[in-house]
């Protein structure tokens, strides 16, 4: 009780700070009574009484209300009050100011178009929001106690930064720009011209778009993910309604991307449930997971798929993109998210037992000097023919790249010519090629590895990974790593980066990178390429000797699950052991 009891002269007084969501309704910031006394005795049994009113105004101030608004009131709410001319000019006050201005107060935007009254110690920020969110309330025709003055408030400010994120892209971000920033909410009372939209709901185009993205349309890859997307619209669908696709804008989207976070990590991992029950599981156990930032980007591509489709059909103008512009932290790929190959871990593994006892024709033998000395993926190095794919241009040994039935390379970049190292070439890698060639391999290491549902290494890099773990290689350190290694050594030359992307079939800066990348004459690929030098001398290997069949594929067996006997009273067997009844 000492906390609120104070000696001021030579008198006691009773002050308490009134709690921030009842600021607003009590107009005052701080509780002050002089207790009359002198007598710390009294002071103190006064005090007591006080502190137990107050308790109790406070309560009963945050239990008044009959009818507490849910979480859906308020964001229809707030959609309400944003959407008056009142708020529509004062959110216009964005367009006024500078880029300097908005990149300089981006993070303080959405509080300051909250917080428009002058604050003192008396009414401070918080109450002014709380006051405004209870105006919010009260124009849609809801009341609310602190707690949901509270939440108000939030949803509020996530709306505002909307607005403003909107005008930051407008201005810094002006060709990824979705739809303009004052459209998205439209004032009351004015009119709304739909001629430019479809006014079909959602559901009625999934079959349809399913159809093209599994096949491919307008000369894009066909998708192999579509029923993943078909599950994000559908979750789209169970937690904003199966809404015309004219009124699905900016803010619907982003209220979308703020459920999603609320839905529960195991929602879509079990028994089918309704999405606003997962809403409501989670928000009555707040110890549950939930959603990650990552998943709900990747749901957000699910959706810009098929906005992209109905853009593509004219069923919405190419210039709404409501599920654009939104902003996912943590989510970019970290670029150490793999190691380079050290030099140790190179003379790991290659010094080995199991990479030297393996077959100079085998895949464990090639596959890790081939990417070592070309950067190239693992699906790529598998998905070469010897009759076909390994060409001479310019006088030079290359390897092809290039789409064939059934595959594709991984991007547009991916399609290159590679120069054979001449290391390779002094190991004996085109022995390998001419012997495979006249066995009449489809593919470079036929019969040892065969192409299944998911491509031809799979199998492959599950060995690999298993014998560089036991090995004591890190688990950062991936196949994947040795096209690292490459690029990290030629990084440190002098040699143009567009050159190294070109060999790499990374993207460069733009279509007009990406075209450049193509004109790469085979001489200057040919010198990117022997650039290259291992950080480990692999000198000792010497010319590899295929004349040996390369290895044939692992037999896998199916272990055959036993059942035990079944035995009557008596003891005796009724069933014997593996047969069936």
């Amino acid at each position: 009780m000492s906390t609120y009891l104070r000696r001021e002269a030579d008198s006691f007084v009773f002050r308490r700070r009134v709690p921030p969501l009842l600021q607003y309704r009590l107009r005052r910031k701080e509780l002050y009574r002089s207790l009359n006394t002198t007598v710390r005795k009294t002071a103190k049994v006064r005090a007591a009484e006080l502190f137990i009113q107050t308790e109790g105004l406070f309560r009963m101030l945050e239990e008044d209300e009959e009818y507490v608004p849910t979480d859906e009131d308020i964001r229809a709410a707030v959609r309400w009050s944003l959407s008056t001319e009142i708020w529509q000019e004062r959110i216009k006050q964005l367009q006024s100011r500078t880029p300097g201005s908005l990149r300089e107060h981006h993070a303080d935007l959405a509080r300051s178009l909250l917080v428009t009254l002058e604050t003192d110690r008396h009414f401070t920020e918080e109450a002014v929001m709380y006051m405004e969110a209870q105006y919010a309330l009260e124009d849609a025709g809801f009341t609310g106690n602190g707690k949901v003055l509270a939440r108000t408030v939030d949803v509020m400010l996530q709306a505002l930064q909307g607005y403003v994120d909107k005008r930051m892209q407008e201005v810094f971000q002006p060709e990824t720009l979705a739809t303009p920033l004052l459209t998205v909410a439209t004032p009351i009372n004015s009119s709304v011209n739909t001629s430019t939209t479809s006014p079909g709901r959602i559901s009625q185009f999934l079959g349809p778009w399913q159809k093209d993205i599994s096949a491919g349309y307008n000369h894009n890859k066909r998708l192999k993910d579509a029923d993943q997307y078909l599950k994000t619209v559908e979750l789209f669908i169970g937690l904003m309604g199966d809404l015309p696709i004219g009124q699905i804008t900016f803010d619907v989207a982003a209220e979308f991307r703020t459920l999603l976070l609320q839905m529960p990590a195991t929602h879509g991992k079990g028994a089918i449930v309704s999405p606003k029950k997962e809403l409501a599981r989670a928000a009555a156990d707040k110890t549950l997971p939930r959603v990650t930032m990552k998943t709900a980007k990747r749901h957000f591509s699910g959706m810009r798929s098929i906005w992209k489709w109905l853009t593509y059909k004219k069923h919405v103008p190419a210039n709404l993109q409501p599920f654009a512009g939104h902003s996912f932290p943590g989510t970019k790929s970290k670029k150490s998210a793999r190691d380079d190959w050290s030099r140790e871990d190179l003379q790991r593994l290659f010094t080995s037992r199991e990479y030297r006892d393996a077959p100079n024709s085998s895949a464990l033998h090639w596959l890790p000097l081939i990417s070592l000395h070309s950067g190239m993926r693992l699906e790529e190095i598998c998905r070469l023919r010897p009759s076909i794919d390994i060409i001479t241009k310019d006088g030079t040994l290359c390897l092809d790249i290039a789409t064939r039935e059934g595959w594709d390379p991984k991007s547009e970049a991916g399609t290159r010519l590679i120069p054979v190292h001449s290391w390779l070439i002094k190991h004996g890698f085109m022995d390998f090629v001419k012997l495979q060639k006249a066995r009449g391999a489809e593919h470079l290491f036929s019969p040892e590895l065969r192409l299944g549902r998911k491509g031809i290494s799979p199998a492959f890099s599950r060995e690999f990974s298993r014998i560089k773990i036991d090995l004591g290689i890190s688990s950062k350190t991936a196949f994947h790593s040795f096209r690292h290694t490459f690029r990290t050594v030629l990084e440190s030359t002098d040699l143009k980066e567009s050159h190294i992307d070109a060999v790499m079939g990374h993207e460069g800066g733009g279509s007009e990178g990406r075209t450049y990348t193509k004109r790469v004459t085979t001489a200057k690929l040919k010198e990117v390429v022997e650039a290259f030098q291992s950080p480990f001398e692999l000198g000792f290997l010497g010319a590899a000797d295929t004349s040996a069949p390369p290895p044939a594929p692992k037999v896998i067996i199916k272990k055959r699950k036993l059942t035990p006997p079944v035995l009557d009273e008596n003891g005796k067997v009724v069933r014997q052991r593996g047969k069936r009844p």
